[in-house]
């Protein structure tokens, strides 16, 4: 469990930030493989690192990462290097979207338990806002991070995710932000760009606009919705292998959480789970924010993340939790607001790029 703020600046190339990632994060990385390890042990009968391999081995998502994004290539392999891992373990565990329908189909299960994640753009006056619960298994709590990356001749990118990855979710210098929610209705495939790399891509872009003009660019793997904002803008997408659809913003708003509004590429063998929150967490996002308008403030959005009636924030205790909220307050001078567990029992700490 962890209860503080950690972030780790990294200076350099990409494969020097990558290193510095994985040297400074060594520990914390080995920690946070041995217990995806053991819950791949207990899914699935197959022990850690075999398990990556064939995983990677298996799909042709590297193929892919090398044709559209070498320098992420570069900074997993720092990574790797650092953290003194093999590199598959390192790779595999970029991509846990992209794991999860490998384990789905492993396993032969049809539920589509993807159970959280709850994100939200707004258009205000002068600046945007674009925020998100960022929900997922909890064996990753504990490794929580913000990586604060000085790249060389690229914005500077603040984003959170769990040691040892390139990133969740988060936004850079220059005001672009990018949210992202599973949609793991739609169909998803072996090959194809993996959802980290993709955020990832989008924050290397100069605008909004432009990082939108990626996403409807690059193949996809898996089946996910982005919001997308900058000073100016907020935009919604989801995406699958055949379609990228645009959900158009409600006036100022946009939200979304973790079922298919627009896009109908859906895959047959994933049938709905009757546990999931996710029409509710919509519901209460929309009914929270709507009747502010462009009012909506940064503690506007922190107290409907905070929610723990629906659940909104999903709190420790069970098999996934709220692992990190991030309300990020685009304009010239970009802040992040962020709590690295769930947002009703842990304090947000203002970050800013330096």
């Amino acid at each position: 469990m962890i209860t503080g703020l950690r972030v780790v600046d990294l200076i350099g190339s990409p494969r020097e930030m990558g290193r510095a990632h994985g040297e400074e994060l060594r520990t914390t990385i080995a920690d946070g493989l041995s217990q995806w390890f053991d819950l791949v042990q207990r899914r699935t009968g197959h022990a850690g690192e075999a398990y990556a391999a064939g995983f990677v081995s298996s799909t042709s998502y590297t193929r892919a990462i090398e044709a559209y994004t070498p320098e992420l290539m570069d900074e997993v392999k720092g990574i790797a290097e650092g953290a003194r891992q093999k590199l598959e373990v390192i790779l595999a565990y970029q991509m846990m979207d992209e794991e999860w329908a490998y384990r789905v189909a492993l396993v032969r299960a049809r539920r589509a338990s993807i159970q959280a994640c709850s994100a939200v753009g707004v258009v205000r006056k002068g600046s945007s806002l674009v925020a998100q619960n960022m929900d997922l298994p909890s064996h990753y709590d504990g490794t929580q991070v913000v990586l604060r990356l000085h790249p060389e001749n690229a914005p500077g990118v603040m984003i959170f995710g769990p040691a040892g990855m390139i990133g969740t979710t988060g936004l850079n210098s220059e005001g672009v932000a990018v949210c992202c929610n599973a949609l793991f209705q739609l169909r998803h495939r072996t090959s194809g760009l993996p959802v980290g790399f993709v955020v990832r891509a989008m924050l290397g872009r100069h605008s909004a606009e432009d990082a939108v003009a990626l996403l409807k660019t690059v193949p996809h793997a898996t089946g996910q919705n982005y919001i997308v904002g900058d000073p100016t803008d907020v935009y919604d997408l989801e995406a699958s292998p055949s379609h990228v659809r645009e959900l158009p913003r409600d006036g100022a708003q946009v939200a979304h959480t973790n079922h298919p509004l627009v896009n109908d590429d859906l895959d047959d063998q994933i049938g709905e789970d009757p546990e999931s929150t996710t029409v509710q967490r919509l519901a209460r996002v929309r009914s929270d924010l709507a009747r502010l308008g462009n009012q909506v403030t940064a503690d506007d959005v922190k107290r409907t993340l905070s929610d723990r009636e629906v659940p909104v924030c999903v709190p420790r205790g069970s098999d996934w939790m709220t692992l990190g909220s991030l309300v990020m307050e685009l304009s010239a001078e970009p802040v992040l607001h962020f709590a690295p567990g769930p947002p009703a029992d842990t304090p947000y700490s203002e970050i800013r790029f330096e």
